[in-house]
């Protein structure tokens, strides 16, 4: 089967609705019981914005703005689930910043300031060039697609994704198929002569 139509037999996600219900209603009784979602939810969400703006005090702002955002919005939310909604939020908080501003290009120097000293200035620079060349890989992506697959990598499942942007499962899972295709063509062609795939 191939794996890119098998990533939907991942972990149920039943059981995090059923939490995520149990503590948005929690939230409508004591809002100081939002931190419980805010925790579960605030690194995927990071990730997700810094994966698209390539800059972390852009993606640090945004995640803030997202969860302010859906806490204020939180009494709407009704039936749907919380983790697809939350990652539409932010899906449309890193839009709205792609408006309002370009992403900062990241240089060495930034690249020096990572947290993790253990890492060496090598590791960081092959590190750094796979970031360019995964980045380079979605920009042949339509935005859609390059949404769609940020969103799976962000954790999502197929059924998630299509709440998320407001679309059908089955639109989802083409698109995922068509993009992961693309980057699998575009990596076998960088691949260099002679070594194996």
């Amino acid at each position: 089967m191939d794996a890119t139509l098998d990533l939907d037999a991942r972990d149920d996600p039943a059981a995090d609705r059923s939490e995520d219900w149990v503590a948005v209603q929690r939230t409508l009784a004591d809002p100081n019981a939002f931190a419980l979602l805010y925790r579960k939810y605030v690194t995927d969400v990071y990730r997700y914005c810094y994966r698209r703006l390539q800059d972390r005090e852009s993606a640090e702002d945004v995640t803030s703005q997202i969860f302010m955002h859906a806490f204020a919005a939180l009494p709407d939310l009704g039936e749907r689930p919380f983790r697809p909604w939350i990652f539409a939020i932010a899906r449309n908080g890193v839009i709205d910043r792609y408006r309002r501003q370009r992403p900062v290009e990241t240089s060495l120097d930034a690249v020096r300031e990572r947290p993790d000293d253990a890492i060496s200035p090598e590791d960081q620079i092959v590190d750094r060039d796979s970031v360019d060349t995964i980045h380079q890989l979605f920009q042949v992506l339509s935005e859609r697609d390059r949404q769609i697959v940020e969103l799976r990598l962000a954790g999502l499942t197929g059924v998630e994704i299509a709440e998320a942007m407001q679309c059908s499962h089955a639109v989802v899972r083409t698109a995922q198929h068509r993009a992961f295709e693309k980057i699998r063509v575009m990596l076998a062609d960088q691949r260099p002569e002679g070594r194996p795939s």
